[in-house]
């Protein structure tokens, strides 16, 4: 079993959105250094360092559907390849641009983020019937892969040649380029198993009743979760600049609490295809409370070990809600990836907003502290979910590609 769910690793197209995913989140999330140290030569506030985040998570989050459309109706090919080229551009013109032209660059650069992250989560689910929560958060877990490894790389190569050194990460971007022109000019396309092509050409019904017993708590966990990790990747490392640590330590604060949530990612993925999608998200949100509530106080290494836990919990729900997405409209699957990441992106980002908000009254460091809140709520959304319906075995993979 464990063979059959691996051959989608093995797909032109799969290794291709999801080197294109890790590159898009190295240079997602690289962009925290360099907005924690543009705040303090600008000397923004926290809030306005909110601001910032939110511009670009709607620039990121609520044209995601959009592209998810012209995703559902044109292939996904050009989608994740401009989308790539796009954050290329813009990046390396932060990296040699002034304070404010750079922040404005960063800024653009978020459609390339949005074109992405729809279609390649079209492709990713659709690679495989009797493992696709797995597949689904192996792709995502290549996209946190790169938000660990951004921050780190992007604090080494400012520490030592400064914020120009930035250039080395989107200049590594262009391998994924080179990747997704191949994948564009590949002349054999994969035939899909038949049964998977009848699930994704189903049409919706018309008067399909949209299901708000499963709407509302999914719409609370996705609101809460999100907060909590974009909070912590975007404030943790402002909050040890103002603490004096070098541009390496802030960015390993950001990076290990993306490495704990890219294999907290596959781990829950994993369960939901075993064991539905329950467990998971009441382990990962119960599991983020102490870490999160410790790991400020904490001395080192252990605020990074807390960091890593921390991480790990909270990204366990990730994969699991967007197949839970995707299964609300099985027909549109690249416009329900688009509109659950949407989500996901904007609504973290305006709870990190507030937050920001909340630190310039109480401190940044019991603001967050105080996310801990957040995962009860989760919690109690979580039980509230029906049960799932018992699912037929699917015995073989299968795999689109358009």
């Amino acid at each position: 079993m464990t063979i059959l769910q691996a051959r989608f690793l093995r797909e032109q197209a799969y290794q291709t959105v999801s080197l294109t995913h890790f590159f898009v989140d190295v240079l997602n999330s690289s962009r925290t250094v360099i907005v924690a140290l543009l705040a303090l030569s600008l000397g923004l506030t926290n809030a306005q360092v909110g601001i910032a985040l939110l511009l670009y998570n709607i620039g990121s989050a609520l044209t995601q559907p959009l592209f998810g459309v012209g995703a559902d109706r044109y292939g996904s090919r050009w989608f994740v390849v401009g989308g790539m080229i796009w954050m290329v551009s813009f990046y390396t013109l932060a990296a040699i641009a002034g304070g404010w032209l750079a922040l404005g660059a960063i800024t653009l650069a978020s459609l390339g983020s949005g074109s992405v992250h729809p279609a390649g989560t079209k492709v990713a689910s659709e690679s495989s019937v009797d493992a696709q929560t797995q597949a689904t958060g192996v792709f995502f877990a290549s996209g946190q892969t790169g938000l660990f490894i951004g921050p780190i790389v992007a604090g080494a190569v400012i520490s030592l040649w400064g914020r120009p050194g930035y250039l080395v990460l989107p200049l590594l971007a262009l391998t994924a380029v080179a990747s997704g022109l191949r994948w564009i000019g590949a002349k054999k396309r994969l035939r899909p198993l038949d049964s998977l092509e009848e699930e994704v050409a189903k049409p919706e019904t018309a008067k399909q009743q949209v299901p708000w017993r499963t709407v509302i708590p999914l719409i609370i966990i996705i609101i809460t979760s999100s907060t909590i990790g974009i909070a912590t990747i975007n404030f943790a490392p402002k909050l040890f600049a103002e603490m004096g640590y070098s541009a390496l330590y802030v960015g390993l604060s950001a990076g290990l609490f993306m490495l704990g949530s890219a294999v907290g990612g596959i781990v829950g993925g994993t369960m939901a295809d075993r064991l539905g999608r329950r467990p998971p998200i009441l382990l990962g949100m119960f599991g983020t409370i102490l870490p999160l509530l410790f790991y400020i106080p904490a001395e080192d290494p252990w605020r990074f070990i807390l960091l890593t836990i921390a991480g790990f919990f909270a990204g366990m729900p990730h994969s699991i809600l967007v197949i839970a997405a995707q299964a609300l409209m099985p027909g549109r699957r690249a416009f329900a990836s688009g509109l659950i990441l949407g989500l996901m992106f904007f609504s973290g980002a305006v709870g990190a907003y507030v937050l920001g908000i909340i630190a310039d009254e109480i401190g940044l460091a019991t603001a967050l502290q105080a996310l801990i809140i957040l995962p009860i709520f989760a919690i109690i959304a979580t039980l509230l979910l029906p049960r799932e319906k018992a699912k037929p075995e699917d015995i073989s993979p299968a795999y689109t590609s358009d």
